[in-house]
C-alpha cells in the first residue's frame, strides 16, 4: 500500500488521533502552569518514599522495597530482583 493511499484510507483515525494528542498537550502545559503536574510528582514522590521505608521495616531487601515504591506510586518498572529460594 502506498503511503497516499494508506493516508486517504485511515485519514479520519489520524486526525481524531492528531485532535488528541493536541487535547493531551495542551492539558499538560495547564498542569505544568497552574503546579497541579508539581502536585503530582510530588504526591508520588511522598507515595514511593513512605512504601519503600515500609517494605525496608518489613524485611525486604533495598531492590524488593524499591520495586514495590515504584509499583504502589504508579511506575511501571521490572523487578530489578531475583527470588531468593
Amino acid at each position: 500500500m502506498k503511503k497516499s493511499e494508506f493516508l486517504t484510507k485511515f485519514e479520519d483515525k489520524i486526525q481524531e488521533l492528531v485532535n488528541q494528542d493536541a487535547v493531551r498537550n495542551e492539558t499538560v502545559r495547564r498542569e505544568i502552569e497552574d503546579g497541579t503536574a508539581s502536585a503530582a510528582v510530588d504526591n508520588g514522590t511522598t507515595i514511593a518514599a513512605y512504601q519503600y521505608q515500609q517494605a525496608l521495616s518489613a524485611g525486604f531487601s533495598d531492590d524488593q522495597a524499591f520495586f514495590m515504591a515504584c509499583k504502589n506510586a504508579g511506575i511501571e518498572i521490572e523487578a530489578p530482583y531475583r527470588r531468593e529460594t
